[in-house]
């Protein structure tokens, strides 16, 4: 079982037979009913609370909480506060991704190891939170931004993030993770279907139109997948295991957004649609997308005729990823497993890389028939 990482809890359930698998159960233990607290609420209030309900990726909770809001109110985000928005979406990404990797990997860190990555993490918990702060100024210093940056990066790069490259810093934890994948070819890999901007509009509709849809939402003849593996789809790593191609594909993430943040820090340049979008939805509603550190977040909002929020509906990256007919059910479908240790610690692997936003259990047993 990995550490506790939030409310709540999610068993999967793996049957085997003559080292195939059967069946797998994902079954969810969580909270239900956070959003009938924004119900009522003027619409101002809706960021303020989805970051303070939310204890991981708070801010981008936030962003999108706006975004829904204000296009319900057919109102924009002008671009310094895009500006904003990136820069602390791109920072608390870094750090939500280096926290879930190092913090809740199920294979022990050599104890020195671990002991060097507790105290880089710290540092980049600092960086991170101070960009964050930096960005609720009434006007964004991009200055101290780049400052703040460099220390999150020379954090990032101390828990093993390369400068340049793709080859993981030697001696560092990230790197210590590789070895424990690298050889690992338990897990069977699968071509990501990616779950993009593209498919925003029919999500939110669908959001709008279907209840129950928050809980298990769906794409007519796909298995969609967000997070840095569906985002890095064509990136390849020929000849890695799957589990290596998960964890460099949320390593290169990182390595991505640490010079996407450092370029606006300097220049000011950013790219909106590669972080969030937003549109209009049916009736006085809007919705807001946000590429947070586990995958693609959708917040949609109503606004009924008194001005107070008359509907509020959320998906989590969490709820497409561990969908009982999702990516990572269909993963193990895929894979040879048995009930020994081996394959026990490969599932659990494979659910820290896919990063549910809750605690897991992993179950892996022999069908009664077999």
């Amino acid at each position: 079982m990995t550490p506790f990482i939030g409310t709540g809890t999610i068993r999967i359930e793996v049957t085997v037979s003559r080292a195939r698998t059967r069946s797998v159960a994902v079954k969810a233990n969580r909270p239900q009913g956070l959003t009938r607290m924004f119900l009522d609420r003027r619409p101002e209030e809706a960021p303020a609370l989805a970051q303070k309900l939310f204890s991981l990726c708070g801010f981008a909770q936030s962003v999108a909480a706006r975004l829904a809001v204000l296009e319900a109110a057919d109102l924009t985000m002008n671009d310094e506060d895009r500006m904003g928005a990136c820069a602390g979406l791109l920072a608390e990404r870094i750090f939500e991704t280096l926290r879930a990797l190092i913090v809740h990997w199920p294979t022990p860190l050599p104890a020195a190891v671990a002991a060097a990555a507790g105290a880089n993490l710290r540092g980049a918990l600092t960086a991170s939170k101070a960009i964050v702060e930096e960005v609720k100024a009434e006007r964004l210093d991009r200055a101290r931004v780049a400052v703040t940056a460099e220390q999150l990066s020379v954090a990032a790069t101390a828990l093993g993030i390369p400068g340049q490259g793709d080859t993981l810093m030697a001696g560092t934890a990230l790197a210590a993770m590789l070895r424990d994948v690298e050889n690992d070819r338990t897990i069977t890999g699968r071509s990501p279907d990616p779950l993009t901007i593209k498919d925003d509009p029919e999500v939110a509709t669908r959001l709008w139109d279907e209840p129950g849809y928050a809980n298990l939402p769906y794409l007519f003849g796909r298995v969609a997948e967000t997070g840095a593996y569906a985002r890095f789809a064509s990136a390849g790593f020929a000849g890695a295991s799957h589990l290596a191609q998960r964890l460099l594909a949320r390593t290169g993430d990182v390595h991505i957004s640490l010079s996407q943040l450092t370029a606006l820090a300097w220049t000011g340049e950013f790219d909106w649609t590669l972080l969030a979008s937003s549109g209009p939805t049916p009736g006085a509603g809007g919705y807001g997308a946000v590429e947070c550190a586990r995958g693609r977040l959708y917040h949609q909002a109503e606004i009924g005729d008194d001005g107070r929020l008359s509907a509020y509906r959320i998906i989590a990256p969490t709820e497409w990823n561990f969908h009982p007919a999702g990516p990572f059910v269909e993963t193990l479908l895929s894979s040879p497993l048995r009930t020994d240790e081996a394959s026990v610690r490969s599932v659990s692997r494979l659910a820290a890389l896919f990063d549910p936003c809750v605690a897991f259990e992993v179950d892996v047993r022999e069908a009664a028939n077999a």
